[in-house]
């Protein structure tokens, strides 16, 4: 399974990222359409090609008698057809989709098994967006997708800020990390999607420690972070672009989220630990905090 073509060398010092195939899972919602719009624009900076599919999963038919489950299919399938070409035309970019519909078992093994099939680099889906309810809930597909897709994932909430931000160019990203290997190997995507938006790119590391921003070391330990984080930035980026690095202390993700409403980022990254996960179980709950909260999209890699 692909999991965002890295080219280059083994060193993520000089690595670049190629999105040549980005899949947008669509269920009609203002959700998917912003993550629609999100992907078409990251597309045209990397001439990508992205797969529009819509999946009717075997569900439908469990409250419908045997003799109309074919009826029932087929009204489904034209409705979506109908969706999907209303859905291609508004954005004119007709020449960069192709639209599919999938029906059968579940949403998520559909969807796995398209990735697998057209190697795709990126997975693009919408989540329900924040709610005024204390529990943050992405909705239970994107959930599901979030939980145990291996490939990296754009999640795209569905309020009005993150439909406007979609459809513009990423000016400002924010690249989060605990200098983990499996984190940093989300620098190449920070920077190669810095590069081919022009955006200005702030890389954050959040130290939770309390007894640390309690003491007068914090601007020693501050300092220390800094250092580390420039050596992260890639060999072809030295001289070319100026990132920004900041060290927060405190919850890494309401500092995360904090940063990004003051930063007014319009993308998120950050990298997650590979791994089975078990229904319940998330690969992070900083992470899922993102996702669910985060003014703006959030990409997260799995390697």
């Amino acid at each position: 399974m692909s999991t965002g073509r890295v080219t280059a060398s083994d060193d993520l010092a000089s690595s670049v990222v190629q999105l040549q195939r980005i899949l947008v899972a669509t269920d009609f919602s203002g959700g998917a359409r912003a993550a629609l719009d999100c992907a078409l624009g990251i597309a045209k900076r990397f001439q990508s090609k992205v797969y529009l599919v819509h999946v009717i999963p075997a569900g439908v038919l469990h409250y419908v008698s045997p003799e109309r489950a074919e009826e029932v299919v087929r009204q489904a399938k034209s409705y979506a057809t109908d969706e999907m070409q209303r859905l291609v035309k508004e954005t004119g970019c007709e020449g960069l989709i192709e639209a599919d519909i999938l029906s059968g078992s579940g949403v998520w093994p559909l969807l796995r098994e398209f990735v697998k099939a057209h190697a795709i680099d990126l997975l693009v889906v919408g989540t329900h967006g924040r709610t005024a309810a204390q529990k943050q809930l992405l909705g239970p597909v994107a959930e599901e997708i979030f939980r145990l897709a291996d490939c990296p994932i754009l999640t795209v909430g569905s309020d009005a800020d993150n439909l406007a931000l979609a459809r513009s160019n990423f000016q400002r990203i924010l690249y989060a990390t605990n200098f983990k290997p499996y984190s940093e190997r989300a620098a190449p995507f920070a920077h190669s999607l810095e590069r081919e938006h022009g955006a200005k790119l702030t890389v954050l590391h959040v130290v939770e420690e309390p007894q640390v921003s309690a003491t007068n070391g914090s601007g020693i330990v501050s300092e220390f972070m800094i250092k580390r984080m420039r050596k992260g930035v890639p060999a072809e980026c030295v001289g070319k672009c100026d990132p920004e690095f900041q060290v927060r202390f405190g919850d890494a993700g309401e500092q995360i989220l904090q940063a990004a409403r003051e930063l007014q980022s319009d993308l998120i990254i950050l990298g997650l630990r590979a791994g089975n996960y078990d229904a319940g179980d998330l690969p992070s709950a900083v992470a899922y905090k993102l996702v669910c909260q985060s003014p703006c999209p959030v990409l997260t890699t799995r390697q």
